[in-house]
């Protein structure tokens, strides 16, 4: 019956991802949480020069530890970030989507989870695609800045 689920999830996603804007696969009533909740990943000081790191599916942000407590690793990379006059960030988890092939999920492949960020004076959310089965350097994605 797992095996049955994942695979429509992985279809419906596959489908969906061919869109402009991926579909979120599952939504979630997760908390909104703030940067300053979290202990910030000290190491995130290099600025992408790459335009779609993390605000695109097609470049998620890797912040690894999926059997070390994973969304603990997500939510301290986004608190590693601030707006781009320094404001502290609010998010949340708004779902996952967008699978990807990755030795380091079940069945071979993992989804991408959807961060929901906004600071004060942002007239729209920007979304967040970030993946817990892999791992590479962190960089601070356009339009952000390095939490003080």
């Amino acid at each position: 019956m797992k095996k049955l689920f994942f695979f429509f999830v992985i279809i419906g996603s596959i489908i969906s991802c061919k869109s402009k804007q991926p579909a979120i696969l599952s939504s979630s009533s997760n908390p909104v949480g703030t940067s300053n909740q979290y202990e910030p990943f000290f190491d995130v000081t290099d600025f992408s020069e790459n335009k779609g790191y993390g605000i695109t599916e097609k470049n998620p942000i890797m912040v690894g530890g999926f059997t070390e407590g994973g969304v603990i690793n997500q939510r301290r990379y986004i608190a590693s970030l601030a707006g781009p006059n320094n404001e502290e960030l609010s998010f949340h988890r708004r779902g996952a989507c967008c699978p990807y092939p990755s030795e380091n999920s079940f069945g071979g492949n993992a989804l991408v989870d959807v961060y929901e960020v906004t600071y004060e004076g942002i007239k729209e959310p920007i979304l967040l695609y970030i993946s817990l089965y892999d791992s590479e350097k962190l960089f601070i994605p356009q339009g952000f800045t390095k939490r003080k």
